[in-house]
This record gives structure tokens, C-alpha cells and sequence, in this order.
């Protein structure tokens, strides 16, 4: 039985793009709507929600959130989205809600179960 591909969308991503999700039938909340507490909070405790309800965490904050795994290295995976590659227009975040439905169908072996860390 494959892993569940749950996701934890980082606060730099609008709730449409979770919406965008689950119309593909991936389960995904977004910290700006689903979980706003976390908004503004530090990397570990990201993450550390993100473990506690199994998720993976997509993000782009790619210079701090190596040290939240530092932190926490027992995680479901994260995520790392490059800005420059899924800036955050509404074209930009189209092509990372396709990028991500392309990865739940055809995830890479962990994701999800185990500590990975991938590049999109």
C-alpha cells in the first residue's frame, strides 16, 4: 500500500493552491487558511506541525529550513520549491499545483514515510 501523500503547504502559498489540490485529489492544507497559527512561526515548529498530523512540507524556504531538519530529523519529508522557478504569481503557483500532482502520483521512495528532502 503506497504511503499517503499529505501535504503541508508553507505560509508564502495561497489557499487556492491546496483548493487546486484536492480538486486532484491530493490532500493538502495551506498555513494562510487552514492553520494560521503558524504563520510567522520559526521552521521547527513548521515542521514539528508537520509531523504531528503526517505531512509533508512544502516550501520554499530554502537557506533556513535545512536547519529546522537539523532540528527535527525524524520527519514525513519536505518539499523545496525554487521561487524562481514557481514564483509566486498565479501562473507560477499553477506550474507548482502541477509539479505536485505529477509528485503524488509518482512519488519518489520515503516521501511521505521517511526524512526526504526533494527538489522540484
Amino acid at each position: 500500500m503506497p504511503t499517503p501523500f499529505r501535504l503541508l503547504m508553507d505560509e508564502h502559498y495561497p489557499h487556492w493552491a491546496r483548493e487546486e489540490l484536492a480538486r486532484r485529489h491530493i490532500d493538502a492544507i495551506c498555513v494562510q487558511k487552514d492553520w494560521p497559527w503558524l504563520q510567522g512561526a520559526s521552521d521547527v515548529d513548521v515542521l514539528n506541525a508537520a509531523v504531528a498530523d503526517s505531512r509533508i512540507v512544502v516550501t520554499e524556504d530554502v537557506s533556513t529550513f535545512p536547519a529546522a531538519i537539523a532540528a527535527m530529523p525524524n520527519h514525513m519529508g519536505v518539499i523545496y520549491c525554487r521561487w524562481n522557478v514557481f514564483p509566486r504569481t498565479r501562473a507560477g503557483i499553477g506550474r507548482l499545483v502541477e509539479a505536485l500532482a505529477g509528485l503524488a502520483h509518482d512519488p519518489p521512495a520515503g516521501l511521505g514515510s521517511a526524512p526526504v528532502a526533494w527538489w522540484l
